[in-house]
Formats: structure tokens, sequence, C-alpha cells
């Protein structure tokens, strides 16, 4: 079942301890808090407009949507966004906390032809080497270490679900700091395979003389059945700081998830058919249908055939048949009747060598019509 982004991130609380949690559904969309020096008109002006680029870029996922003239002049004047806004203190510190018509968020990205990145949100698990003290060690889910909080910020403030590792007894004999520092994705594969993420990240920091920070990032598909070569993004940099190498894995990490999943209107008339089959009762009609209405890859949702215990709906996109059912394959309340074919006969079909990678979330690997709704 998904769970809520909260529930693997809540309050800058990772929650490792339940396995198996697939993909994730982000429902904070519309809300942002900012931290604000006073509650001056100026400062309120300014923290509604940067509360607006948030809700903004985690719709989107794509920072250069900020630089859209349509988008640009709506942060600048969010007022016909935001349904309500208030303050509260924190640990002693100011927030203004708002909260915009999501709809109208959606509107205005589609308005300026910009990918929209849905609710349904891949999972990814991550393996961070850092040093601490003076010795090498891997993130846990308790740690109280610097680095810690600032992937829950940024979970939350990008809306990308991450976990991290508990690091308990079966993790340590699983796998080490080499393991991540090294790359070497089969064995980390191994080890993330009891979390039951869609992807894994493997991360190593090190902190430089001059107080920099230097960071390697690659990212790999959880359920490859295939050796892992080549990752399907990988990024490498020295940065100012712990902050700024944290913001830059997750805008690596985004990037490649808003090139999969996130969804502009593509302007032709495309449409298809999705079949569900053993429905049971009319309540299961209604959730798919519900389901598929908030897909970003969905203008339009009709059920048009009800035969015993099959239904039949028709989709009008905004994209292709293969952006939806890319986002289908990451609900697990469906399941496809159709087995899809394995990462290695893929790579025989399209003539990928051994050593170059398919993600297996990919649009190449959905050529499913027929489901059964898991949703009850």
């Amino acid at each position: 079942m998904f769970k809520s982004l909260f529930s693997v991130v809540l309050a800058g609380t990772f929650c490792a301890a339940s396995l198996n949690v697939a993909a994730v559904e982000v429902t904070e969309l519309d809300r942002s808090a900012i931290k604000i020096a006073d509650r001056s008109q100026q400062v309120k002006n300014q923290a509604l407009s940067q509360a607006m680029q948030e809700v903004v870029l985690k719709n989107t996922g794509d920072r250069a949507a900020l630089s859209a003239p349509l988008v640009a002049q709506a942060i600048a004047e969010p007022t016909a966004y935001i349904r309500q806004f208030g303050y509260q203190e924190q640990g002693g510190e100011q927030f203004l906390q708002a909260s915009f018509d999501h709809s109208k968020i959606i509107s205005l990205l589609r308005q300026a032809q910009l990918p929209v990145w849905g609710k349904q949100r891949p999972l990814t698990l991550l393996w961070l080497a850092q040093e601490n003290e003076g010795k090498r060690e891997l993130l846990n889910d308790s740690s109280v270490l610097e680095s810690r909080s600032l992937i829950a910020k940024m979970s939350k403030t990008r809306g990308v679900p991450m976990l991290l590792p508990m690091m308990d007894l079966d993790d340590s004999m699983a796998i080490s700091v080499t393991d991540v520092r090294g790359m070497f994705a089969d064995t980390v594969a191994k080890a993330s395979q009891r979390y039951g993420s869609d992807y894994f990240a493997m991360v190593s920091l090190d902190n430089q003389p001059d107080g920099q920070v230097s960071y390697q990032l690659s990212l790999y598909p959880a359920n490859s059945e295939q050796p892992l070569f080549n990752p399907l993004t990988t990024q490498s940099a020295q940065v100012a700081d712990m902050d700024a190498a944290v913001k830059a894995i997750f805008e690596t990490i985004s990037q490649y998830y808003v090139a999969r999943y996130a969804i502009a209107d593509s302007g032709e008339a495309n449409s298809t058919q999705l079949t569900f089959v053993e429905i049971t009762d009319r309540q299961q009609l209604l959730d798919i249908e519900k389901y598929l209405h908030q897909l970003s890859a969905v203008k339009s949702v009709s059920l048009t055939k009800l035969q015993g215990i099959s239904a039949e709906f028709s989709l009008q996109l905004f994209g292709s048949e293969e952006d939806l059912y890319r986002l289908i394959s990451l609900e697990p309340k469906i399941r496809s009747l159709e087995q899809s074919n394995s990462p290695d006969q893929l790579n025989m079909q399209s003539g990928l060598g051994v050593d170059e990678v398919v993600d297996p979330l990919s649009s190449s690997q959905t050529p499913r019509r027929e489901y059964i709704w898991q949703g009850r």
C-alpha cells in the first residue's frame, strides 16, 4: 500500500522500520513553510512568493520551470493562488505557512507547457557514506548527524521520497562503507532488497581541508535482474558545504525522475483504454476512476464498458501511452495480468550490450493493458 510522504519522512524523521514500502504518494504538494525574520508586510510578501516557488518546484520537479514567463509572473504576484496562510513559531523561530490551490497550480503549469509531476513518486533508498568523528560510517535512520536532518528537509521541500537504512545487524552483515564508497552496485543492490524501494542511491561524502565537501552519487534501479554496470544517472562535484552537497544530490535524483515521470502536454489527441478485471463491487469502480483521474498523464476518464466482472475505461492523455504505463507501474494497488519482459530480454530485443542498464520502470517495458485493482 502507498504511504504518504510523511510516513517516510515524518517531522524530519525517517521511518525505515516498515520494510517493503514500495512507491510513495506525496500528499502535501500544495503547502510550504518559510522561515521569516518578522511579520512585516515586506517580509510576508517575500515569504509568500518563496512559498509559491517551492510549491511550483514540488509539482513540476524542474527548476527551469521557475524561469518560465507565466510562472515567474505568478510567483511575483501569488495572491490569486493562495488558499490560506498563517504564522507559527517552532523552536524559537517564526515561520509563515501557506497553502495553495492545487488545481490552479497545475493549470498554471499546463498553460506554461511545463511537465507536471503527480503524487505517485518512486521511493529511493539512500546509502550515504560520510565521515563522523574521524571515522567513516553509513548514515542510518536513527543518526543525529547534520546530513540526516538536511536530507529530511530536502525530501519534504522537493517532494522526493527518501528512505535511510536502519543499519541493524542484517544491514551490517550485508554491506559496508567500502561497498558504498567503491560504488559496488551489485552488493548494495542485494542489501537493498529488504527495503522494497524502487531505486537505490549510493553517495560518498568527503570533507576537504578547506572546509568544502566533495560528493559522488550513483543511482540504480532496485529491482534489476541483471548485473549493474552503469548507473541510471551519476554526479560528482566539490561544493561549499554539506547543505550544498545534499541539495545537489537531490537535484540530480529529481531531474532523473522528472524525465521519467513528469508529464507535459504533448498537444496531441492521444487516448487509450484500460481494462480492469475481477471487479466485485461499485466501490472498486469509484476507486479506480478516482485513481486514474489524478494521474498527471490523464486529461479525462470515462467508464465505457461494464460487463460481468470486467470494466473498460477510456482515457484522454496529456502525454503518450508509455507515459501512462510508466506511472501505473509505480502503483502497488494495481497488478498487471501480463508479465513484463525481464531486463535481460529487453536488452536482447533492443540490441543493448551487457554493460548498458535498462531502467526496469522505463516505458519500454510496459505493454500492459489488463489490470486487477488491489486497493482494498
